[in-house]
């Protein structure tokens, strides 16, 4: 059997605590991508009224974070620095069929030192989007850092 990181039961505990989460970060209504470490689609909600988008940007967002090894928001910091050109980015989400979203709102899931996978949030700004995936993390009993 291949361990692809976030069990479903973790995936789902996960899900329901961002879904918790959200309304006391905000009103706006989230869509919520889960994948595992192999970049699979494990758990998703989206909440009613979300726009039709919203839940591509936020597996796009998880993607992110897994693809380059770290948090969605320090790629996004990366290219509002000018460390990284902005047509990087592009590049990137252009060569995977717009499965990058470089935004604030995709962090990476750890446990024990290992990578789970990632869960990407979208809806409201994206520093609460952040906010929301890394509060939930901590709430399910996971790590935002390997070495926690």
């Amino acid at each position: 059997m291949v361990n692809r990181g976030i069990s479903m039961q973790q995936a789902l505990e996960l899900l329901q605590q961002a879904i918790k989460l959200a309304k006391q970060f905000t009103t706006a209504p989230l869509c919520i991508a889960i994948l595992d470490n192999g970049g699979h689609l494990k758990a998703f909600a989206s909440a009613d009224g979300s726009g039709t988008a919203r839940g591509q940007i936020a597996q796009g967002k998880a993607n992110a974070a897994l693809a380059m090894g770290f948090n969605s928001s320090e790629m996004q910091a990366l290219v509002m620095q000018e460390v990284l050109p902005p047509m990087f980015a592009t590049c990137i989400s252009t060569g995977i069929n717009g499965g990058f979203i470089p935004l604030a709102g995709g962090v990476l899931i750890y446990s024990d030192g290992q990578l789970l996978g990632a869960i990407g949030i979208s809806g409201a700004s994206s520093s609460i989007d952040e906010q929301v995936a890394i509060a939930a993390i901590q709430a399910a009993k996971l790590q935002v850092e390997p070495n926690q």
